[in-house]
Order: structure tokens, then C-alpha cells, then sequence
């Protein structure tokens, strides 16, 4: 059985990484395996044998760290004669201008991890030794901006960052070639602690404060940073269509691979319940659609977000939020803020 809906393959190229982000779901650093050619040709085959189209994330640890396999893959499909958008999710600090040149002749998306200004940001994403990552970050992507790639910024809001949000779309904006940024909520997982989740109400006031430093330097003629969640909200009320999934694992879409080869159905969901068995195995692609709705079914959003009258423009929680504990007002008033500007302001042609 071949699935029409696109689908997303996440490889993990690496575990290690160069940074130790203090809430790293996958602590990152502290294993340095990587993912063989053979491995990551096998994912791209299943994938391509189960799925019509779908997109490629490579992520890690530390994704560039693994730059030879990456390169390995783009050729790869392009040998076998796919047309498969990729991307890569990376902190920026290794990008100098020959990195940023392979990525612009490879075609590879580039998303990068930042979550407030320097001060702050340097707290949360040190290197090693502590010193700061953001200088390093910052001359990654001018140099992406140097070969006119666009970047799309990534932000984990925590109680360490929640009130800082505004001053991070000042630095984005600044930059020049980030077209906007991805909110997302520290699960209590990995590196993260329970005492790390944002107050829910700072969580949600930040993200409003965030929108409006926006607004206001679009309006002054400076570059305007996009959310993500609106522009995805604004698109449904624009096509008057429903939200019916949060993400490629809630649809039963998602297949991602570790460095070793053990598969499962999220990212920020390695437990055995959810694990597909290992990419390597010759069977592996039989029943894989199954496999994938078996795992969504173990999952079951709370009941309050099925009966929420507002789920078709939401799109429903984060499961990974929900198994991890997090405190779902937190992800319920954040996403009020952005249905309220969704529905306000005028649709335009949004994120991908």
C-alpha cells in the first residue's frame, strides 16, 4: 500500500553535537554515534516504497557534524530520480561560507535554533566549556545571507526566555534573511527539568508582546518576522478548510530514524511503545502504514482538546507535549493569542 499524503522522514544523523544546550531533549553530546550511508539509504528507499512524495529533516545533535552524509542523501535522490525538498534543523554555529555554499548548491532548507537575545540565548545554548553560542550562531547565518539563503528560526519558549521574545524579533529582523519563526514549548524531557515550563500566562503574554514588536517594525518599514501558527491558522481560514492534525505523526505520516537505525513515529517520542523496529531490518517497509496508525492510536489527546470548539483552526495539541507532562495551558492560552491574530489580520501566503 502506497500513501497519497506526503509524508516526513526525519534521519538523525548524529547524536553528537557541539553544543550543551541546558534543555536538550536529546542530550546531545553525550553519545557521538552517527548514521551510516547504509542506514540512511535504506530510510530514503522505505520511504520512497511506501510514500508518493515526502520531505527529508535531518537533524541530530548537531546535524552539520555529519555534513558528508547529508551530501550523500541530496545525491542519492537525485540519482533515483526523486523530487524531495530537504531540510536541515542546526544550531548555525558551524556554518562558515563554504558550508553555506553546499547547502545553497545542495538545495538544502536551513531552519535554525535561536531562543532570545544574546544574554539570554547564551544561558541556554552554551558551548561545552559555557562560553556563549549566539556570536557563533550570528556569523552562521550572515554567511547563509551571504549566499541568499533564507532561514527559518526556531525558538523553545522556557521560563528562562518567555519575557524575552519581543527582543528576539528585533534580532531576527535585524538579521535580514529570516523570513519568520517556529514557537515551540520545553517538554520536561532529556536535559529539560519541570522547573524550566514557562508560566502558562508568560508564556502566552510573551508571544503577544512578540507579535506586536512585529507588527510595529513592519509599520516603521523594517523587515517583518512571520509566526508560523498564524500563517499556518491564516491559511485554513483562507481555504475555509479544517485543521484536522497538529503534525506528520498525528496523521500517521512520520517516520523517523536514529543514528543506529531504531525507528519510530516522533521525534520527541522515543519510547518503545512507539518504536517501529530497526530501518535495516529486510521486511521493514511490510505493514509500515499500519505500524504508524497502531502507534498514533496508543495516543489519545485529552478530552478537552477533542470537544474544544476552537480545534478545527488549532489543529490540536502536541502529543509530545501531553505524554510529557507538560502543562497544557501553556500550548492552550500560547495558541489563543495566535487564533486571535489569525483571525484578524488579512491571509497572506504563509510559511511552509
Amino acid at each position: 500500500m502506497i500513501e497519497d499524503s506526503p509524508g516526513l522522514l526525519a534521519l538523525s544523523v548524529t547524536s553528537d553535537c557541539n553544543l550543551r544546550c541546558r534543555y536538550c531533549y536529546a542530550c546531545g553530546g553525550e553519545s557521538s554515534a552517527s548514521m551510516s550511508w547504509t542506514t540512511a539509504r535504506r530510510a530514503i528507499d522505505v520511504m520512497a516504497e511506501c510514500f508518493r512524495s515526502f520531505k527529508i529533516q535531518f537533524t541530530g545533535g548537531e546535524p552539520l557534524l555529519n555534513m558528508d552524509l547529508i551530501e550523500m542523501a541530496v545525491a542519492y535522490i537525485d540519482e533515483i530520480g526523486l523530487q524531495v525538498p530537504c531540510q536541515v534543523q542546526t544550531n548555525a554555529t558551524l556554518i562558515n561560507h563554504d558550508v553555506a555554499e553546499a547547502l545553497q548548491s545542495l538545495r538544502i532548507a536551513v531552519g535554525v535554533s535561536l531562543d532570545a537575545p544574546p544574554l539570554v540565548n547564551d544561558h541556554l545554548r552554551p558551548f561545552p566549556d559555557g562560553r556563549g553560542s549566539t556570536g557563533s550562531a550570528l556569523k552562521g547565518i550572515f554567511a547563509l545571507r551571504e549566499e541568499g539563503i533564507r532561514v527559518g528560526a526556531t525558538c523553545v519558549i522556557s521560563s528562562a526566555n518567555a519575557g524575552a521574545l519581543a527582543g528576539l524579533v528585533d534580532l531576527l529582523s535585524y538579521l535580514g534573511n529570516v523570513e519568520g519563526i517556529a514557537m515551540d514549548f520545553l517538554r520536561p524531557v532529556g536535559r529539560a527539568s519541570r522547573s524550566m515550563q514557562p508560566d502558562p500566562s508568560a508564556a502566552a503574554e510573551g508571544i503577544e508582546a512578540a507579535i506586536k514588536r512585529a507588527d510595529r517594525i513592519a509599520e516603521m518599514g523594517g523587515r517583518r518576522i512571520r509566526f508560523r501558527e498564524i500563517e499556518r491558522m491564516k491559511g485554513a481560514l483562507r481555504r475555509d478548510e479544517k485543521r484536522t492534525h497538529h503534525c506528520y505523526f498525528d496523521s500517521c505520516r512520520s517516520l523517523v530514524v536514529l543514528a543506529d537505525g531504531r525507528s519510530y513515529v516522533c521525534p520527541s517520542l522515543l519510547n518503545q511503545n512507539l518504536g517501529l523496529g530497526d530501518i535495516k531490518t529486510p521486511d521493514f517497509a511490510d505493514g509500515l502504514l499500519d505500524r504508524m496508525a497502531a502507534a498514533r492510536c496508543l495516543v489519545q489527546a485529552p478530552q478537552v482538546c477533542q470537544t474544544c470548539p476552537d480545534r478545527w483552526l488549532c489543529g490540536g495539541p502536541c502529543l509530545a507535549h501531553y505524554v510529557a507532562g507538560l502543562n497544557l495551558d501553556i500550548e492552550c492560552l500560547s495558541k489563543k493569542v495566535f487564533m486571535r491574530y489569525a483571525r484578524k489580520t488579512p491571509t497572506t501566503q504563509g510559511l511552509q
